[in-house]
């Protein structure tokens, strides 16, 4: 379980599936052209879990 994972169903209360399903939302918009640390900074996050985006 990435670290990015643990945040999310800690901070957000999300289930482990809602926090994957997240993180794939997440990917797809990086795949699509979107910058991974504008990704994280607009869901409140420091670029410290890029790597577990493109990881």
């Amino acid at each position: 379980m990435t670290e990015l994972k643990k945040v999310l169903m800690k901070r957000d209360e999300m289930t482990e599936e809602e926090a994957d399903e997240y993180i794939e939302e997440m990917q797809e918009r990086i795949f699509e052209g979107e910058s991974p640390d504008e990704v994280l900074r607009n869901i409140g996050l420091e670029p410290d879990y890029i790597f577990d985006l493109i990881g």
